[in-house]
């Protein structure tokens, strides 16, 4: 099975890219003169931004899974990402994710490989260089966020390679650090596209991971130097439910995203499935709620997280199903008339009894049918998990729904952006530097900017942390108070398991919010057959078998 680390550079490129090569050059002329032409090289830039389409449009199995604010489905399910006792190199999740993000480099490293071609004016060129050269060094980012040091892969695989060392994680940063800054002077401003913007927030976030990596504070720095820059004197002004509004794609607050369009996607089932991912099953096509594969339930916890005062709650979960889920959406539909399918009551502090149930139902009887469904949160987590085997037993997470393609009943029907970074989480990534110099004042300061957000406080005076970071008293309880605002702002987008990992708290957070690792032990859940933690996914097997250098596998990993 000699594939991954040749046919990754090679093989795995032509499968990804054969499609548009057969499809725009039908005339048998030779790459390099087709090429040439802007429309040519064009292909190739497009086919790099797609990239992101195969990378993050299936489940996000290892930017969510083994977390504390994801819990796994009724059933099974898959235990090995999610509960870390029985993964292993062979996990088929983590070497898809290998494979499609060195399958993303090789496509940019073509692209790069004939970007002095195209008879295009120098400004054109260069802009195209800056952002080529900016992914490739995000997808090496993104491997080195779940793997630790990787092998670096900068030039077109025209012939198979055999011979991959792997980069320790101190040449892993310094490569993609110094590709990011040198992208940086000749990147646009284009929304949607790579920009400078862009380039700035993740270049703070380079610097951030690594200072917690390699314990630099001067890296602490520069990322509150880069986050100032991507943040740009900006706000966070739009409204939380406003923000994800399905009309308000690409809105000022997104930063980067993965671009989706009815007219782009080869089928209506050939979108993404986020908004299918974060709660249970809705039931069957008939009953014209959106599909649910039921892969990732928000956890006990993560509910319990949010305070009463706290508006972003109703706009993150959808609390009231009417009598088709897509109604929610339809400014035609009155929605004091509706059937109701399912609710979800909240009563903050106490227990939602039966007496409260008759009440709720009495005072809007046109709308309870004999099927409309009840499941209050309950302040104890065991009683609370007891409906998990039911259809529709807790919310589920709607800030990522697609109404657009309401008929396709299909969990890969969703033409929602996938937004990968917003301004929101430069503030989040300021503000984490700040605790890395033990700046908690600031920190909370930043926090609080984004809490700060119009509406967010439903009784319209001020939001605040539920633990107050600047009194937290040393760095690693601050960052616990840091990292439950960041669950809250957060949910549901891809951001969690880089953010536990890189601050340490992988573990800790686990074993304190996690049902199903605490179930089974945290250490045992953790600790690989070598004795030591889990801390990074697993470099796949195929990985090690087939490459001539000697690669070292993760801690915790070993044969079985």
């Amino acid at each position: 099975m000699r594939k991954i680390i040749s046919s990754l550079l090679a093989i795995l490129f032509l499968a990804s890219c054969s499609d548009f090569l057969t499809e725009d050059n039908k005339s048998g002329i030779t790459n390099e003169e087709f090429y040439t032409t802007e429309v040519g090289f064009t292909t190739l830039m497009t086919a790099s931004y797609n990239s992101l389409r195969t990378v993050y449009g299936s489940t996000p199995w290892l930017q969510c899974a083994g977390t504390d604010m994801y819990q796994r489905e009724r059933g099974t399910g898959n235990k090995a990402i999610m509960e870390y006792e029985q993964l292993y190199a062979t996990d088929s999740y983590v070497k898809t994710f290998y494979q499609n993000v060195y399958s993303a480099i090789q496509v940019t490293n073509m692209a790069l490989y004939y970007i002095d071609l195209p008879a295009v004016t120098d400004v054109k060129r260069a802009t195209w260089k800056a952002e080529l050269t900016f992914l490739r060094a995000y997808y090496h980012f993104i491997l080195v966020e779940q793997f630790g040091g990787i092998a670096i892969s900068k030039e077109p695989t025209l012939a198979p390679r055999m011979n991959m060392p792997r980069s320790t994680l101190a040449e892993s940063y310094a490569f993609i650090i110094s590709e990011m800054e040198a992208a940086l002077p000749n990147l646009a401003t284009e929304v949607a596209k790579v920009n400078k913007t862009v380039a700035n927030h993740y270049l703070a976030k380079v610097y951030l991971t690594r200072g917690w990596d390699l314990k630099q504070s001067a890296d602490f720095d520069k990322a509150k130097t880069y986050a100032t820059a991507a943040i740009a004197g900006k706000g966070i002004t739009i409204p939380f439910e406003t923000l994800w509004s399905p009309t308000n794609e690409n809105n000022d607050e997104v930063i980067f995203s993965v671009q989706y369009d009815a007219k782009s996607v080869a089928s209506t089932t050939s979108g993404n499935n986020q908004q299918s991912l974060f709660g249970p099953y809705l039931g069957g096509s008939e009953l014209k709620h959106k599909y649910m594969s039921t892969l990732l339930y928000p956890s006990w916890n993560l509910h319990n997280f949010y305070t009463e005062n706290d508006a972003r709650y109703d706009a993150t979960f959808m609390l009231t199903i009417y009598d088709q889920y897509f109604y929610y959406y339809d400014s035609t539909k009155d929605k004091n008339k509706m059937i109701i399918r399912a609710y979800y009551p909240r009563f903050w502090g106490k227990e939602f009894t039966k007496a409260d149930e008759d009440a709720w139902k009495a005072a809007r009887p046109a709308q309870i049918a004999t099927n409309t469904k009840i499941y209050p949160f309950k302040y104890d987590e065991v009683a609370y998990r007891a409906a998990y085997e039911l259809d529709f037993c807790t919310p589920v997470i709607k800030k990522f729904d697609s109404p657009a393609t309401s008929a396709i009943f299909d969990q890969n029907c969703s033409t929602r952006d996938i937004v990968l970074a917003r301004r929101a989480e430069t503030y989040f990534l300021f503000a984490e530097a700040c605790i890395g110099l033990n700046d908690l004042a600031n920190a909370e300061l930043n926090v609080q900017k984004v809490l700060d957000r119009p509406g967010n406080a439903k009784d319209g005076k001020k939001l605040t942390p539920n633990t107050s970071i600047a009194a937290a008293g040393n760095q690693s309880a601050a960052l616990n108070a840091y990292l439950i605002e960041s669950a809250k702002e957060f949910a549901g987008e891809y951001l969690r398991w880089p953010e536990l990992r890189r601050t340490g708290k992988l573990k800790e957070f686990c074993g304190k919010y996690n049902y199903d690792i605490k179930k089974i032990g945290v250490d045992v859940a953790f600790k690989g057959l070598d004795g030591q933690d889990k801390i990074y996914r697993p470099i796949p097997q195929d990985a090690i078998d087939l490459n001539e250098a000697k690669i070292e596998q993760n801690p915790g990993y070993v044969a079985k």
